[in-house]
């Protein structure tokens, strides 16, 4: 379990400032540079920072995305070539620049004013790089890739790093079960298909005469063959629903027991929801994402949409929908690779928060003691009289090899022990408690604790729902589980004393 960062931290930072995006869009490029940029944003709020957008002239079916998710969206001016104008940047803590236009320019502009940046390069398409961070989510990347970077810069490379927005983050507890014979197919081409590959495809679908075949077609918020497809779709004779500007992505990747899907940032998304994906090449950038999964035997390469075979298609579906031996290691593999932390892993980088979660370990007893005993810690607690160290050390003994207790310790990327994590497991439920280090409260350690390590157990082991317990009068332990997504449910009498019951829990199915 783990939550690793890098990178020199923006200064003095309890929670997060203000971020601001500049995410490219459109027809040809599509939405996946502002799409997973929207993750990132929702993992910045969530540790309590703002942000907001600026992207060139876009569909208002985007534009409304980001609107809905609570971000303001600001326009960037053309620059009169295949670029925007940055200009001097507005004042914000951390510029992140997405897109194939930003360059060294940019990052320097922003430099220049003592502002960081975060750098998304999905190929090492700048001359230079003097970003603080640059980050590469895709499992081909690699350190060689950015060997023009300055000495500070830091890399946060490979699918840990993958961006995946809130709507995924209940599903990591969620298990796929795969059918025999697969029959619910799920296409998405992402947010534009400039090529109209989904013609293509539900043809090949068509043409494959299985009448028990149920097809979804999501249709994206910038795909300008809409009407088309409308059409074409009611002439068929294939049963096929289509979904347009879909904001139940993760529903429809569990109800689908595969996809053809666009390689692009979405390649991810069906890795950690383990859905056995054939990916198409729809823009030149997408080709080593779809070669790099292939390779790892997580999805079928189908190669270019906008010369997409056909009968290679055809007979690439034939092979998955009969083959559950070869779909299950799909499934198994791409989960494997994506564990859904990758935002919380950016954002800690950022604040160097970056985390490691270590089991315990004998000689954390003594440390433990001094925390228990802490002023703080004994208020908070049911039980607020100070613990002997006979008592803590029996208590200790016991929890070191319970195997129904998860217990682990926090380390910064120091090495730094920052508090304590502690689940009592229960069949599908956990009980947690946490303890954060005197010397490391009220900067956003106890957020960072929370935040990975039930995302990690749930990930890890058969548990869909995790509790907490905290007094009535302890506000500060009410606002951390609020604000790491756990919601009161009800309360309990514990040793005499009333308990708020907080609780997080996870999708069991597909519904």
């Amino acid at each position: 379990m783990t939550g690793r960062g890098v990178g020199v931290p923006i200064p003095d930072q309890a929670k997060p400032g203000h971020m601001i995006i500049y995410a490219e869009s459109g027809v040809q490029i599509g939405t996946g540079h502002i799409m997973r940029c929207l993750a990132l944003a929702q993992a910045w709020r969530r540790a309590e920072g703002t942000a907001e957008f600026m992207i060139p002239e876009a569909s208002l079916g985007i534009t409304q995305r980001i609107r809905a998710a609570g971000f303001q969206v600001g326009m960037l001016e053309p620059s009169g070539k295949d670029g925007v104008v940055i200009g001097q940047g507005k004042a914000c803590q951390l510029a992140v620049l997405d897109g194939y236009s930003f360059g060294r320019t940019e990052q320097d502009i922003f430099g220049r004013n003592g502002v960081p940046v975060l750098f998304l390069d999905d190929y090492g398409h700048a001359e230079s790089y003097s970003a603080r961070w640059v980050l590469n989510q895709n499992s081909y990347a690699r350190p060689e890739m950015y060997s023009r970077r300055n000495g500070t810069t830091e890399l946060l490379l490979g699918p840990e790093y993958a961006l995946l927005r809130e709507e995924f983050l209940p599903w990591m507890g969620w298990k796929r079960t795969i059918p025999e014979r697969a029959t619910k197919i799920l296409v998405t081409m992402g947010g534009s298909d400039a090529e109209n590959a989904s013609a293509r495809i539900l043809k090949c679908l068509s043409d494959l005469n299985q009448p028990a075949l149920d097809v979804v077609l999501v249709v994206g918020a910038s795909n300008p063959h809409w009407p088309a497809l409308r059409r074409s779709i009611e002439q068929s004779q294939l049963r096929v629903r289509a979904v347009q500007n879909a904001l139940d992505m993760p529903a429809q990747m569990a109800w689908a027991d595969l996809t053809i899907a666009a390689a692009g940032g979405t390649s991810y998304e069906l890795c950690y929801m383990g859905l056995p994906s054939i990916l198409i090449v729809a823009a030149e950038n997408q080709r080593r994402v779809a070669e790099s999964l292939a390779e790892l035997g997580i999805a079928t390469n189908a190669g270019p949409g906008g010369e997409l075979d056909l009968d290679r298609l055809a007979k690439q579906l034939s092979d998955l929908l009969e083959s559950s031996s070869r779909r299950e290691q799909m499934s198994q593999k791409g989960r494997a690779l994506v564990d859904g932390m990758g935002a919380e892993r950016v954002r800690a980088s950022a604040l160097g928060r970056g985390l490691w979660l270590r089991p315990l370990e004998e000689k954390d007893c003594e440390l433990l003691f001094g925390w228990a005993n802490d002023a703080v810690t004994r208020s908070a607690s049911f039980q607020p009289r100070q613990i002997s160290w006979a008592e803590h050390t029996k208590w200790f003994a016991q929890k070191l090899h319970d195997p129904n207790s998860l217990f682990y310790v926090g380390q910064n990327v120091d090495g730094v022990a920052v508090g304590h994590v502690r689940f009592e497991l229960e069949s599908e439920r956990a009980v947690l408690s946490i303890n954060v280090a005197p010397e490391h409260r009220g900067k956003g350690w106890g957020r960072e604790l929370i935040g990975f390590s039930v995302r990690s157990l749930i990930r890890n082991h058969p548990v869909t729902r995790v509790d907490a317990l905290v007094k009535p009068g302890n506000y500060a332990s009410v606002r951390l589980f609020q604000k790491s997504g756990f919601r009161q449910i009800g309360t309990k009498t514990i040793a005499g004393q009333p308990a708020l019951i907080f609780s997080w829990e996870c999708k069991t199915d597909a519904n």
